[in-house]
């Protein structure tokens, strides 16, 4: 025969102090990984702007060579 059981979750105590110090660990530890993924974000997006002011540069140049050769007849 099956008893009905009341299931309990476990349950720990820990001294206030501790769990003071645990959370500021953590919290450091957040602080120190949001500033790093920061760091990573910001190489990123200089990266990629790079990437386009090149692009943008290129296209320029030859929208200017373009513009030089057929229509002012000059290069």
């Amino acid at each position: 025969m099956v008893k009905d059981e009341i299931q309990t979750i476990p349950v720990t105590v820990a001294p206030i102090d501790e769990f003071k110090a645990l959370i500021d660990k953590l919290n450091m530890i957040d602080e120190r990984v949001e500033f790093v993924l920061g760091e990573i974000s910001q190489r990123e997006g200089l990266k990629i702007g790079m990437h386009i002011g090149f692009i943008y540069g290129i296209l320029s140049g030859f929208i200017i060579t373009i513009i030089l050769k057929y229509l002012l007849g000059l290069i």
